[in-house]
Parts: structure tokens; sequence; C-alpha cells
């Protein structure tokens, strides 16, 4: 019986050790995003542009292609990180009804004069890609803005 419960709370403590942490603020999502969802940062990239944002600096990085990541925007549920001069991601946090993360959202928009294609992932909490969305030549940029205060 011994053996058991030894076992049992060895193998609870591995399923344990396997979960996912749910991070709930942005700052989490944004250090705990795996590299894949934004290819041209690295994690170390991500650190360092949130140290120097929480600082009252820029909060701007060189990213793997030695071009400018700055943050635009951050607060507990969204943040605009401008990757290129055409470019950005927008990221969002969606929550149940108590509170819990159900999902985030990345938008990568890239505006071209007067038009702005997007594309849209949604993934779980444990960045487990659930649907993709794209449009091309959108006026939603200027929806996006309304209302929100953004580093120029």
């Amino acid at each position: 019986m011994k053996h058991v419960i030894s076992f049992l709370c060895v193998v609870s403590l591995i399923l344990c050790a396997r979960m996912p942490a749910q991070a709930q603020t942005m700052k989490e999502v944004w250090t705990s995003m795996p590299d894949s969802v934004m290819t041209l940062l690295t994690r170390n990239n991500r650190l360092d542009c949130l140290d120097y944002w929480e600082a009252g600096q820029e909060g701007r990085v060189t990213n793997r292609l030695d071009g400018e990541v700055r943050i635009l925007f951050l607060s507990d549920d969204s943040l605009s990180v401008s990757d290129t001069g055409v470019s950005r991601y927008e990221v969002r946090l969606e929550r149940k009804s108590g509170g819990a993360l159900r999902n985030v959202t990345v938008r990568r928009v890239v505006i071209s004069g007067d038009l702005t294609d997007w594309t849209e992932r949604v993934y779980s909490p444990e960045w487990r890609l659930m649907h993709t969305r794209k449009k091309a030549g959108d006026t939603f940029e200027k929806e996006l803005l309304k209302g929100t205060r953004y580093v120029e």
C-alpha cells in the first residue's frame, strides 16, 4: 500500500510539472510566448524590451534580422509591438467570465498606403493554435486605433 501511494504521488507531481502554467497578464504572456509566434524575437529580446518599457525607456531592441522592435502600447490585456516600419503585432487576451484566460489573439498588421492587411491567429493558453483568419486590403487599422493611445 505504501508503494502505491508513493507511486501515485510521483505520477501526480510529474503530471503537474508537465502542465503549462497559464499566464494571466500580458507581461506573463509576452515573456512565456513561444519564439514561433513572433519569429523575429527571441525570449531574451522580449524580456529586454519589457525591462526597458518598465524602466520608462522606449522599450526598443534589435531583432534577429538586425531590425528594430519596440513596444508601442502595453496594458494588462493588450500589447502592440512594432517589428518593422510597416508592420506590427497586436496581442489581446480574452478572458472567461471568472477572469481565467480563455485565449490569446495575435494579429500581425501590415500597412501599405491606405490599405491594411492582417493575419490573426488565436491560441489557447497552452499556445495551441486554435484558428487563423486573414484579410487583405482592409481599413481595419482605423477601427483598431479608435480610443487607444499609442506611442508614436
